[in-house]
């Protein structure tokens, strides 16, 4: 059965001067098919009616049956870290750059939003990651990532040195200046900028990708995604680490720590308009075939 997306909650950069002219048309579409709608703040240029809620982030996603995330795919991975318990779907609206994960256009919002309200969508599971730092056998931090985790060195230009083990297995002594383990969907992120394969969001899969490694033996690797990823930071390592989840959360990893990764067990669910494909978003994004 079709859910019915009775309460929409819209998500959006406040201060984008493109938002809330586009907010207020979906406002305006979603009342008109009687929908109870709800926001996670103010958005600067819209005068908003109070009929629409606002409701903090964690609890909006609770609240509705449906996210709207209007911004780039930095927003709705950022969205996602908080929402994914809520089990709600999202649905994104592209206002930055490449968008592989907000692909509906501003364009065309109305129309395909109407569609998806029609009951003519694609849902698709993403896989998440859940990454624990452990430091002398105590968590000091957990949390999740839709894109990847990324080690990396702090600060300085040099590389750092840790050992990678796959399921207990130790696959060898890594000097570099980091690592990016990717969910299929951060793929297409920092992971194949540093030389990594895309991976359709179908696989159940991650990838490990050396970032600058010291020698060229080291490859990007995929591995179920299944697996669990255990990296320690050498204690002769002598340049200060960290540990990124998405970009966005942030926290030290030092000499001895313990970084242990694997696929979180609840995915986050997006919705695509009906004629979606991925591998046509790649041919659109990445331009391929085009002519120099």
């Amino acid at each position: 059965m079709m859910p019915d997306f009775n309460k929409v909650g819209l998500v959006g950069k406040s201060s984008d001067s493109r938002t809330a002219p586009l907010v207020a048309t979906l406002v305006g579409l979603l009342q008109e098919r009687g929908r109870q709608v709800f926001m996670e703040q103010e958005i600067d240029g819209f005068e908003r009616p109070d009929s629409v809620g606002l409701l903090p982030l964690d609890e909006l996603a609770h609240a509705v049956d449906l996210l709207i995330v209007i911004g780039g795919d930095g927003t709705l991975l950022a969205t996602a870290r908080v929402t994914v318990d809520a089990d709600t779907p999202l649905l994104g609206i592209n206002l930055g750059r490449l968008g592989f994960l907000v692909d509906v256009s501003p364009d065309t919002a109305p129309e395909e939003l109407s569609e998806v309200l029609d009951g003519a969508f694609e849902r698709e599971p993403r896989a998440m990651l859940e990454a624990e730092l452990i430091r002398d056998g105590v968590t000091i931090h957990r949390g999740i990532a839709l894109n990847d985790v990324v080690l990396h060195v702090l600060s300085v230009v040099r590389i750092i040195e840790f050992d990678t083990a796959i399921d207990g297995m130790d696959v060898g002594r890594l000097r570099a200046d980091g690592l990016v383990i990717a969910t299929p969907t951060g793929s297409t992120a920092y992971a194949l900028s540093a030389g990594g394969p895309i991976l359709t969001p179908q696989l159940d899969a991650m990838v490990l990708v050396p970032v600058c490694p010291h020698s060229l033996n080291h490859r990007p690797l995929v591995v179920s995604g299944r697996s669990t990823i255990e990296i320690r930071l050498s204690s002769g390592s002598r340049s200060p680490a960290q540990v990124a989840l998405d970009g966005q959360e942030n926290v030290d990893f030092a000499p001895g720590d313990l970084l242990r990764i694997h696929r979180r067990e609840q995915a986050l669910t997006l919705i695509h308009p009906r004629e979606h494909h991925f591998l046509r978003v790649l041919r659109t994004k990445l331009r391929w075939g085009e002519q120099p």
